[in-house]
C-alpha cells in the first residue's frame, strides 16, 4: 500500500470519528449528571445502571430488574432489547453512565459510517463511500434519534443495518467466509438492538435475496445468505423467545392502544421530503441534500443506460486475483498499475470489468430506490389494510419508525455518485455536500439541558427515585397494581401469628427472618412473577403466589423459624432460548470449519 493510500484511509477514518463524536456530543459537553431534554429523559442511563448491576450479580442474560419501581421490581429485560446495554457495558464501569452512553453512541455511529462507506465505496470509490457514510451520520433523522427522541437502541439498530447490507453485498459478489460471519453476527445484533427495526430490516434483506436471485439465478448463493441470516436469528433466540412466548405475563398491550395505536401514526407519502421547522413534533426526513443527491444520481445513471455489461454476473476471483472492489471505473483506459482515487487499479471501458462494475452500480442504486419507495409507502395510510392483517407488523407501534430504514437507503443511494469522474471535482462535490448536510443538521440536532433532572449514580439512588422506564406500565406483571400505598413499600407485611425482621433486597434475591406460631404468610414488598422465582425457607421450597395488589405472598408452615429466601434465576423461555443460541453458535462454527466450508460453500452457478 502506497503512502498516498494510507493517508486516504487515515483521512477516511478521521472524518468518521469527527462526525461520530459530533453526533454524540450531547453526552460529553454538559455537566456531570445532567441530561438534555428528550422523550426518554434519563431512562437510558437508569437502564444502564441496572444492567451493569445485573451483570455484576452474575446474570449474564438479565431479565428481572430488582431496583425498578422503587424496589418493587419488573421483568423489564425479559422484553426490552438488551443489545445496546451489552455494548455500553463494555465501557469501563468507572466511567459515568452518561459518558458511557455517549461513547457507545459514537461507536455505533462509527460502525454505521464505516459499513456504509464500505458498501458504496466498493463500487463507486472511497470519496463516494465517504459521502454515503457522512450522509448517514448527518441525516436529519439520525440526529433527532438522539436530540429529540433519545431512542439510542433504535439509533444503534439503524447504524447496524449498513453492516448487514455490506456483508450481504459482499456475500453476493464473492461468497467468502468473512462475509458470512459478518452477516450472521450483524443480523443477530440487529435483533437484540431493536426488534422493530429488525422486523422491517429482515423484510428488506428478503427483498435483496429475491432481487439477486432474479437477476443472477445464483440460487445456492442466495440459500447461503438465507442460512447465515437464519443462524443469526438463532443466535438471538435468548432474547426473542421469551418475548414471543411469555408475552401474556405482562400488560404489554397497553403500549399498543390509544395514542400508541399504529393507526394514529401514519404519515403522508411526502413526509420524508418536508424540511424540518419549529412546528414539527418530530422531523421525519433524511434531509434535503440526500434527497437532491439521489435525484441527480438517478438521472445520470439513467443517462448511462446504454452502457451495457459484458457479463451479468461477476466471476469469482481466483487465488491471488483481485475482486471488483479493487477497481474503480474511469473514463479512459489507464496504464497498468495506475491507481485511482479509490485506491484500486483504474480500468477503462474496453475492459470487461467495466461492464461488470456498471451492473453492480446499477443494482445498488436501483435496489435502494425501489426499497426506499416501498418503505415510504408502508408508512402511509395506503398500507393500512396490510397493517390491519399482520399482527407482527403492528408491533412496530409507529409506522413512521420505518424512516430509520429509509434514511439508510437514502444515504446509500446518495453515495452512488457517478456524474463526476475526475477526482478533484468529485472531492469538491463531496466536501460541499457534507458541509451542506452539516448545516441542515444543526437545528434538528440542537439540544438544551433539562434543569430539573439529575441522573442517579447507582442502583440505590435509582430505587429512591422510583424509576419507571415504561410508558404505560406495559412491562408490569399482569394484574399488578402500578401505584401502591406507602405501607406496601415500607417492608414485609406479616400475617397473623408471624414475625418478620432483617429484610434485605439485593439483585434477584430477597431475604428475611421469619417466625410463626401457626400456619401463616408474609407479603414481601416486591412484585410477583409466575416464572423464574422460587421461595425457600431454610432450604425447603415453600408456596409463592400473588396477593391482591400483585405483590409476593409466601405461605409459611406452623412453627416455622429460619431464613426465608426468594431468588430469581431465568424464565423457562429464556433458558430454552440460551440453549438455542448456544446450538446456533456451534452450528455456525461447524459450518465455518474449513473442511466443512469447502463442501457447503456455493460454487459458481
Amino acid at each position: 500500500m502506497t503512502r498516498r493510500n494510507r493517508l486516504l484511509i487515515a483521512g477516511h477514518v478521521l472524518l468518521g470519528l469527527l462526525l461520530a463524536f459530533w453526533l454524540a456530543r450531547v453526552y460529553f459537553l454538559h455537566p456531570p449528571g445532567r441530561i438534555h431534554v428528550n422523550d426518554e429523559g434519563y431512562s437510558y442511563a437508569g437502564r444502564l445502571i441496572e444492567f451493569r448491576d445485573l451483570l455484576a450479580a452474575g446474570y449474564v442474560s438479565p431479565q428481572w430488574c430488582t431496583h425498578f419501581r422503587g424496589g418493587l421490581g419488573a421483568p423489564y429485560f425479559s422484553y426490552y432489547q438488551p443489545g445496546f446495554f451489552y455494548a455500553a457495558s463494555l465501557v469501563p464501569w468507572a466511567v459515568p453512565p452518561l459518558v458511557a452512553l455517549g461513547l457507545t453512541v459514537a461507536g455505533f455511529a462509527m460502525l454505521g459510517y464505516l459499513s456504509m462507506a464500505g458498501l458504496v465505496g466498493r463500487w463507486f470509490g472511497r470519496l463516494s463511500g465517504a459521502l454515503a457514510g457522512g450522509g448517514l451520520l448527518l441525516s436529519v433523522y439520525a440526529g433527532t434519534e438522539i436530540s429529540f427522541r433519545g431512542d439510542l437502541s433504535e439509533f444503534a439498530a439503524m447504524m447496524t443495518l449498513p453492516a448487514v447490507l455490506w456483508a450481504l453485498a459482499g456475500w453476493f459478489e464473492h461468497g467468502r467466509r468473512r462475509h458470512a460471519v459478518c452477516l450472521t453476527v450483524a443480523s443477530a445484533a440487529l435483533i437484540t438492538l431493536h426488534p422493530a427495526v429488525a422486523l422491517i430490516g429482515f423484510a428488506l434483506f428478503a427483498l435483496a435475496l429475491i432481487a439477486f436471485v432474479a437477476a443472477t439465478r445464483q440460487f445456492r448463493r442466495v440459500l447461503g445468505a438465507a442460512a447465515a441470516l437464519g443462524v443469526g436469528v438463532g443466535l438471538a433466540a435468548f432474547y426473542w423467545l421469551p418475548v414471543f412466548f411469555e408475552w401474556n405475563l405482562v400488560g404489554s398491550e397497553a403500549a399498543f392502544t390509544g395514542f400508541y395505536h399504529y393507526a394514529e401514526h401514519f404519515v403522508g407519502p411526502l413526509a420524508i421530503l418536508n424540511p424540518w421547522n419549529d412546528h414539527m413534533t418530530l422531523p421525519l426526513t433524511p434531509g434535503p441534500v440526500l434527497v437532491a443527491s439521489i435525484v441527480l444520481n438517478t438521472f445520470v445513471m439513467l443517462l448511462r443506460r446504454g452502457q451495457e455489461a459484458t457479463s451479468a454476473v461477476p466471476p469469482r476471483p481466483s487465488a491471488g486475483e483481485k475482486g471488483l472492489e479493487d477497481y474503480r471505473l474511469v473514463s479512459q483506459p489507464a496504464p497498468p498499475g495506475t491507481e485511482s482515487e479509490g485506491g484500486g487499479k483504474s480500468i477503462g471501458r474496453s475492459d470487461p470489468r467495466c461492464g461488470e462494475l456498471v451492473v453492480w452500480q446499477r443494482r445498488l442504486l436501483f435496489f435502494c430506490l425501489i426499497a426506499g419507495v416501498l418503505c415510504t409507502l408502508l408508512m402511509t395510510r395506503w398500507s393500512a389494510p396490510l397493517w390491519d392483517r399482520i399482527d407482527l407488523l403492528q408491533r412496530l407501534q409507529f409506522p413512521w419508525r420505518i424512516v430509520s430504514l429509509v434514511t439508510v437507503l437514502a444515504a446509500a443511494a446518495a453515495g452512488c455518485m457517478v456524474p463526476w469522474r475526475r477526482e478533484p471535482v468529485r472531492a469538491v462535490v463531496v466536501a460541499l455536500s457534507l458541509l451542506a448536510m452539516w448545516g441542515f443538521a444543526l437545528r434538528p440536532t440542537s439540544y438544551e439541558l433539562d434543569p430539573r433532572t439529575t441522573v442517579p449514580a447507582d442502583v440505590e439512588q435509582l430505587m429512591r427515585l422510583d424509576f419507571r422506564p415504561d410508558i404505560r406500565d406495559e412491562w408490569l406483571p399482569k394484574g399488578a397494581s402500578p401505584n401502591l400505598p406507602a405501607e406496601f413499600r415500607a417492608g414485609p407485611m406479616a400475617g397473623p401469628g408471624c414475625e418478620v425482621d432483617r429484610f434485605e433486597r439485593t439483585q434477584g434475591r430477597l431475604r428475611c427472618r421469619v417466625r410463626t406460631g401457626g400456619p401463616s404468610h408474609v407479603v414481601l414488598p416486591h412484585y410477583f412473577f409466575p416464572v423464574g422465582w422460587q421461595a425457600r425457607l431454610d432450604g425447603q421450597q415453600v408456596a409463592l403466589s400473588a396477593e391482591r395488589h400483585g405483590l409476593m405472598r409466601i405461605e409459611l408452615p406452623d412453627r416455622a423459624a429460619g431464613e426465608l429466601e426468594v431468588t430469581f434465576s431465568h424464565t423457562p423461555m429464556r433458558r430454552l432460548g440460551l440453549w438455542i443460541s448456544t446450538a446456533s453458535l456451534l452450528i455456525g462454527g461447524l459450518c465455518l470449519w474449513r473442511p466443512v466450508w469447502r463442501r457447503i460453500a456455493s460454487p459458481r452457478d
